[in-house]
């Protein structure tokens, strides 16, 4: 349900606060951020997740899960806080992007929800 919570009509444009003066701390620009966690989304073979997370030492961090799997998960290669999450599987996107998973990708940004994003960075922080 988290996937769902990230996204609102009219939603977009860029994070402000405390979630955007991190994102330039680490990832050096808001459009820098984009592109990376874009390109992240892009390699993700099959199904699986894009995520944006804070990780165990309160930082930042871009990384993928395959399937189901998720940052909070003892299997996961990603671990932290889910801060953003893209679903990458085809029942995202195929009925109206096919095989068009960049498209889907760029439009995901139209919608992003970043006061929820913000909340549950505030959050992660604590």
């Amino acid at each position: 349900s988290l996937f769902w919570t990230l996204m609102k009509p009219n939603g977009g444009g860029t994070p402000s606060g405390a979630l955007s003066d991190a994102i330039k701390s680490t990832f050096k620009s808001y459009d820098d951020f984009k592109t990376m966690f874009s390109d992240k989304a892009k390699s993700v073979f099959g199904s699986g997740w894009a995520w944006l997370v804070v990780d165990s030492n309160k930082k930042l961090s871009l990384g993928t899960t395959p399937n189901q799997d998720n940052p909070l998960m003892d299997i996961s290669e990603t671990k932290g806080k889910p801060i953003l999450g893209l679903d990458i599987w085809e029942h995202a996107y195929y009925l109206k992007y096919q095989n068009k998973r960049p498209d889907y990708i760029t439009a995901w940004w139209n919608v992003v929800n970043w006061e929820e994003a913000s909340r549950l960075f505030s959050a992660a922080m604590k």
